[in-house]
């Protein structure tokens, strides 16, 4: 279970990084997302794809890094 985790993790994220190549523009990225329909928290210069698991930080307006979203434990 733990590798299908991983290797579905590794193909989103893939996926992401086609969708909204580094050095685009946030209006870009958000469009991209709207027509994948991939759902998306829009935090102006943080763009949080949830079911991703991922953050898009832009500066600049232009994508520079694409994040995986830790996991912290319950308590």
């Amino acid at each position: 279970m733990y590798t299908t985790y991983i290797s579905t993790h590794i193909s989103k994220n893939q996926q992401l990084r086609q969708l909204c190549p580094i050095q685009t523009s946030i209006a870009f990225c958000l469009n991209q997302l709207r027509m994948a329909q991939i759902h998306f928290l829009n935090l102006g210069n943080l763009i949080i794809c949830p079911e991703y698991n991922c953050i898009l930080i832009f500066q600049t307006k232009l994508l520079i890094r694409i994040d995986t979203l830790s996991k912290s434990p319950q308590t």
